[in-house]
């Protein structure tokens, strides 16, 4: 007997949805909304995520009223969507983690593994830049970036001032990028 009352209860309820009864929808939505969120507390404490997936749940319910087959309760159909939807944002959050890092280890791995020619022919080019600086800006470059003098060592050892100093790395700077940067584009031609 409440079992025939129970089915005759979800009919009328399902029935009165389909055909758009927002009275109806409201009350389903009053007594589940939090519900559900707390439900959803025992496998996140991401608010946010359980606030999304149960208005989710609702919004699906309403566009989708027409069409959806609920046989066993409203609560039972809300509690498993609920759930359904959470885990299937745990596994596509797993899957773009595991993603992000496969490719992160292929980077590094691909950093690592730099071809040791490669790492022999930049550090040539660079050794060629350095020579190519003018003769100053080349002594002041190597006392400070090679030798890792300080600038008052250096002024004291050239006789000019650390304003100087800093002009010529300057200088060395702007001139070994240019340098290298044509090395760059000779190898891409």
């Amino acid at each position: 007997m409440i079992k025939k009352h129970r089915e005759k209860d979800l009919n009328m309820v399902l029935k009165a949805l389909k055909k758009g009864d927002q009275r109806v929808f409201e009350t389903i939505y009053c007594d589940y909304y939090e519900r559900l969120c707390v439900y959803l507390l025992s496998y996140t404490s991401d608010k946010e995520k359980i606030e999304d997936i149960v208005q989710d749940t609702f919004m699906t319910l309403w566009s989708k009223r027409n069409t959806i087959h609920i046989t066993s309760s409203i609560k039972s159909y809300l509690y498993r969507t609920v759930h359904n939807k959470l885990m299937d944002t745990f596994r596509s959050s797993k899957k773009h983690d595991e993603m992000l890092s496969s490719y992160l280890h292929t980077a590094l791995v691909r950093a690592i593994n730099l071809d040791q020619g490669e790492q022999n022919r930049r550090l040539k080019k660079l050794d060629e830049c350095i020579e190519q600086l003018p003769t100053r800006c080349k002594t002041v470059f190597i006392a400070k970036k090679i030798t890792g003098k300080k600038y008052t060592q250096i002024a004291s050892d050239l006789k000019i001032s650390e304003k100087t100093i800093e002009g010529h790395i300057s200088r060395a700077y702007k001139l070994i990028r240019s340098c290298m940067s044509v090395n760059k584009e000779a190898v891409v031609r």
